[in-house]
């Protein structure tokens, strides 16, 4: 990242695929890496130019990944609808959720960034997703993430909603009956073992 390789970086990522698997090199070599990341900056050891290669590199492998599982359908199949909301920028996680989700046969529908509840509302109208799934690692500056969640829950009781994320888990946020929340990245894979091969969800 320091010295701007992009064929070192490949060359240590794609060995370590080959080797571990997609998913065990995102736990662990990437997500490691990125903790580390994170205290480079803090300490002034990086600039924002080197944060922001290494950073698309990474988005770009988790995108061919994403690209390489096949789409999946059918009555027993799980739909998801994930988004970041308005003013999110976490899209690694949420890119990795994409791929751990579609890499156990889920039907994923992928929204992005800076998502407002009325587009979430829009999507959630033509999709009729079984989970919507976001995450909130960032403060609000216009209402509390209680609030946050609690008007997502009202505004789609008839889903089950997933949340995670820093603010979610440091608040305490207490989560309204359709509301579940996965504390960390293992807490989300455990749960979505229950869903199984055919993306059953196992309840």
């Amino acid at each position: 990242m320091i010295e701007m390789d992009e064929y070192k970086f490949d060359r240590i990522i794609t060995t370590n695929i080959h080797q571990l698997g997609f998913e065990r090199t995102m736990l662990e070599v990437i997500y490691p890496f990125l903790e580390k990341l994170s205290i480079l900056w803090l300490t002034g050891s990086i600039t924002p130019v080197q944060e922001n290669f290494i950073s698309y590199l990474i988005r770009q492998k988790l995108i061919v990944a994403i690209d390489h599982e096949p789409l999946v359908s059918g009555k027993h199949t799980k739909k998801f609808i994930i988004y970041l909301p308005e003013g999110e920028k976490q899209e690694l996680s949420l890119l990795f959720m994409h791929y751990l989700l579609k890499s156990r046969r889920n039907h994923v529908i992928y929204l992005g960034q800076d998502i407002s509840v009325a587009d979430l509302e829009d999507a959630c109208h033509i999709h009729q997703p079984d989970y919507i799934f976001t995450m909130i690692s960032e403060t609000f500056a216009k209402e509390s993430v209680q609030r946050y969640v609690d008007r997502l829950a009202q505004t789609f009781p008839q889903y089950n909603i997933l949340l995670s994320g820093y603010q979610v888990v440091s608040q305490n946020v207490k989560p309204p009956a359709n509301v579940q929340i996965l504390k960390s990245l293992d807490q989300a894979i455990y749960f979505l073992s229950h869903f199984g091969e055919n993306g059953s969800n196992g309840q």
